[in-house]
């Protein structure tokens, strides 16, 4: 019998547990002179985004809230990194006590992890829309007091219903 994979949501407490290394080798990055200006700029600007409270999906909001920081440094890294030779790269990895293929693995992580979350929104918001009409729906059968009301099929006075 084979193990089942963890469930991409528990692997991102490992990429999470991480995220120290990846900020001292994001200033490890900006500080080295090879890494040119636009790659340090993008590493800048996602630092900023990692330390902002103000993001594109709120903090609140669970998982979620998360993953766009996290995809923003870890995007970021790998931005400065390419603009370096692979072993100047690697070594860089090495000395924040990261292995060299650790990056690749975490963004893969959080791409999963974001599937999954926007598949179970999905899926939670059909449910609750489907839940509402159903109940909607319930109310006018009902008849009565605000079901009648809220009738979604109002009849002009005067025409015959056939059918």
């Amino acid at each position: 019998m084979t193990a089942q994979p963890r469930h991409p949501v528990i692997r991102l407490g490992g990429t999470i547990g991480r995220l120290p290394r990846y900020v001292r080798l994001a200033n490890a990055l900006l500080h080295d002179p090879d890494v040119s200006k636009p790659r340090k700029a993008a590493l800048a600007a996602g630092m900023a985004y990692l330390a902002s409270p103000i993001d594109l999906v709120p903090g609140i909001i669970p998982v979620a809230g998360q993953l766009d920081d996290l995809a923003a440094v870890l995007y970021a890294i790998r931005t400065a990194l390419r603009g370096l030779p692979a072993d100047q790269g690697r070594r860089h990895l090495v000395d924040v006590g990261l292995a060299p293929t650790a990056l690749t693995a975490d963004i893969a992580i959080v791409r999963e992890a974001t599937g999954w979350t926007v598949r179970t929104v999905a899926t939670a918001g059909k449910f609750f829309v489907s839940l509402s009409v159903r109940g909607a729906r319930a109310a006018v059968r009902m008849g009565g007091g605000l079901g009648a009301r809220l009738s979604l099929r109002r009849k002009p006075r005067g025409d015959v219903d056939c059918g």
